[in-house]
């Protein structure tokens, strides 16, 4: 049982999910299978050599190499899990707010929450820094390259 928690096998088992999630919904779309479906066999290929080298290791009778949770990697999982939560409202808030504003949340909430400090002046550099980025890409991405964003989907009439 303790050999379930091998990193190895977490590692395979993990990238084996990575990869059947991005499996699912290609098309015949040159783009939908160009880059993306090379770069999810990439990933299934790293999977399937995590997976042969912890049962080589168990071929071999190595002793199993445990994951375990320290106080500091369970911090790091909250980081983690709320920094996906973070992203995860921003891909649904996107839609309804559009690409700029819902980005400017985005990345104010993420600054916010990664300040370790919380003085005046880092909380004051936790809005002032994602304004600043998110008002030279809006430049660059939309008076250089011309890129078009989704417009906020909420408010159109």
């Amino acid at each position: 049982m303790r050999r379930l928690a091998d990193r190895d096998l977490l590692t395979a088992l993990t990238l084996f999910g990575v990869s059947a999630m991005f499996a699912v919904g290609s098309s015949s779309d040159p783009k939908d299978w160009a880059f993306p479906l090379l770069a999810n066999y990439v990933v299934l290929g790293i999977a399937i050599t995590f997976l042969a080298k912890f049962l080589w290791a168990i071929c071999l009778k190595h002793t199993p190499d445990l994951l375990q949770m320290s106080a500091d990697n369970r911090a790091s999982a909250v980081d983690v899990l709320v920094s996906l939560v973070i992203v995860l409202i921003y891909l649904f808030v996107m839609f309804g707010l559009g690409f700029w504003p819902a980005s400017l949340i985005m990345l104010i909430l993420s600054s916010l929450y990664l300040t370790r400090e919380r003085s005046a002046r880092n909380i004051r550099m936790a809005f002032i820094v994602p304004i600043c980025i998110s008002i030279v890409a809006f430049l660059i991405f939309t008076q250089v390259f011309y890129v078009p964003f989704p417009e906020a989907g909420w408010f159109i009439n």
